[in-house]
């Protein structure tokens, strides 16, 4: 049995995570090493010392806490399979090298930027491996911009859901609809498509009318009161 831990020394180094890890990323996260192979991602492609930020996957694969920690949970290739998960979660960014291999990054301006000076060509890549040729990335639409301005961090399940919905609303109501979720502090996807669901069926009688869209849906006589008095 191990021993416990005998408590973190004073003055040791801190490693800063994001608030938004814990309550956007964190619940989520259903599989322990995914958990696992993130957090040691996070910590180690930011590790003070560095020469950039950003970290070959078999390089993280091989230190030595994380090469201990999955000795016997499938070694390497387990962790890179839990980096291309965290990848596809949205956490960190993969630009896959032609040797196999990925250089990762973490989720941010930073890091996006980083990604792309490195795939444009402009800083190189470490140990002379060269970028795979990828396609660009589409820009984002307005409502998966709005998304990251007013709830957080788009993960590519609620990408895949504002792209669904663009086909189904007019992209200013998912706007307004991610935008009253902000102001109601309710602050998820969810919220907004219950919004967008409700004025689906209960119509919007505040468009043209300068309402709040939130309120209480308008009389649904109201225009032919005012049509008695014209």
């Amino acid at each position: 049995m191990t021993a416990p831990f005998e408590g973190f020394r004073a003055g040791a180094r801190a490693t800063t995570l994001p608030a938004q890890f814990f309550t956007e990323v964190l619940p989520e996260i259903e599989d322990a090493d995914e958990l696992r192979v993130t957090l040691y991602a996070l910590f180690t492609i930011t590790r003070p010392g560095r020469s950039m930020l950003a970290m070959r996957a078999s390089e993280m694969a091989n230190e030595e806490p994380l090469a201990r920690m999955f000795a016997t949970r499938g070694g390497a290739s387990a962790v890179r399979r839990h980096l291309d998960a965290a990848a596809r979660r949205g956490v960190l960014l993969a630009l896959p090298l032609e040797d196999g291999d990925a250089l990762c990054f973490v989720h941010n301006d930073g890091g996006e930027r980083l990604r792309d000076r490195v795939a444009a060509g402009a800083v190189e890549v470490p140990a002379g491996s060269h970028v795979v040729a990828v396609e660009p990335a589409p820009a984002p639409s307005r409502a998966a911009a709005v998304y990251e301005q007013e709830i957080g961090m788009l993960t590519p399940a609620v990408a895949s859901a504002i792209a669904e919905a663009v086909q189904r609303y007019p992209e200013q109501w998912i706007v307004e609809a991610l935008r009253e979720a902000s102001a109601r502090n309710a602050r998820s996807w969810r919220y907004a498509e219950a919004v967008l669901r409700r004025w689906e069926t209960e119509g919007r009688s505040d468009e043209g009318t300068g309402r709040d869209p939130g309120r209480s849906p308008a009389n649904p006589y109201e225009h032919l009161i005012h049509r008695g008095y014209e």
